[in-house]
Parts: C-alpha cells; sequence; structure tokens
C-alpha cells in the first residue's frame, strides 16, 4: 500500500510538471498573469522588503533544496546529524555571501561545490549525484528562460521568482521519493 501511493506521488509531479511546461511554452500570458497575482506580488514585496524574513525563506528554501537533493542521491529518507550540519554550513556561508553583492559569484560557487562535496562524504554514488544536479540544473535554467518568461514580469521579487523555478523543487521531490521507493524495493 506504501509503494503503491509513493508511485502516485511520482506520477501526478509527472504529470504537474508536464502541465506546468505546457503552461510556460504554448501560455506564457496566462502564466505571467497567474504569477503576477496582486496578492502574490503583495506577499512578494513585503519579503522583498522585510530583510530578516528574505533571509529565513531563503534559508528554508535552500534547507528544502539540500534535503530532497541529499535525501535523494544517498537514498535516504532523512539526513543524518552529520550531513545536517553540513547542509546547515552551506546555507550560512552562502547566505552570508549572497547578502554581499560583490560575493554573489562566490556564494553560487560554494553552493555548487557543496551540491557535490555533502552527498560525496555522504557515501552517495556519484552516477546519481550527476544525474540529479544536471537535471536539477538543466530545470534551473528552463524555468527562467522558456519563452522569455524574466522579460515578460513586470514585479520581480521574492514570490515571483519562487514560483518561475516552483519545477525545481518538484524534479527534487520526484527524484527524492523515486530513489527512495527503489531502495525501498531492495
Amino acid at each position: 500500500m506504501y509503494k503503491r501511493v509513493l508511485k502516485t506521488m511520482i506520477a501526478l509531479v509527472c504529470v504537474f510538471l508536464v502541465a506546468l511546461y505546457v503552461l510556460k511554452i504554448f501560455f506564457p500570458e496566462q502564466f505571467i498573469m497567474v504569477i503576477e497575482n496582486d496578492n502574490l506580488l503583495l506577499i512578494g514585496n513585503y519579503v522583498d522588503n522585510n530583510l530578516w524574513l528574505h533571509i529565513i525563506l531563503a534559508c528554508i528554501t535552500s534547507f528544502l533544496t539540500y534535503w530532497l537533493y541529499i535525501g535523494a542521491v544517498t537514498r535516504k529518507w532523512c539526513l543524518n546529524y552529520r550531513e545536517l550540519v553540513s547542509v546547515v554550513i552551506a546555507i550560512a556561508v552562502t547566505q552570508t555571501l549572497y547578502s554581499f553583492e560583490s560575493t554573489t559569484a562566490l556564494a553560487s560557487g560554494i553552493s555548487i561545490i557543496s551540491m557535490f562535496a555533502i552527498p560525496i562524504i555522504s557515501n552517495a554514488n556519484l552516477k546519481d549525484v550527476t544525474l540529479v544536479f544536471s537535471i536539477h540544473s538543466l530545470s534551473q535554467i528552463l524555468s527562467t528562460s522558456i519563452r522569455q518568461l524574466p522579460f515578460m514580469l513586470t514585479n520581480v521579487n521574492y514570490a515571483t521568482i519562487l514560483l518561475m523555478g516552483i519545477e525545481c523543487y518538484f524534479w527534487l521531490l520526484l527524484f527524492y521519493l523515486y530513489f527512495n521507493i527503489k531502495e525501498m524495493k531492495k
């Protein structure tokens, strides 16, 4: 029963991703109208104008990214203490560097290095790390470049950027579920 529910969730994530890409590719104006909803813009602008709220939400989304990513490539439902400490350190360093405009490139580099270093330290399969990292990176590129969507936005804020790249989290969720259900079969 449990595996059946997970397989259904994986299928639903795939359907969602296909629908989202169809919406973005064939109906970009509709997608822009959805993410530029007045309430979403109000929330996004509020987050952008409140520095500590922005930092907290960025740390939460970063932690979610690392959790799903490392959980997928290590084929574990939960991270161990060493992995959690590594993730918190990586997030603290990158968020600190992101707060200074002159070190944004350095923060991105450290983030990429940590996406490889933490799983390798955790004895993850390098093939899985490469696959999940590549697809996660590709989904980020696609989410921000399909049909010139970023150039159609009139108000870029935390909420609109998060919604532009929401499929990145769903791809990670898909891998997290897939690799862990695959591990359950063994």
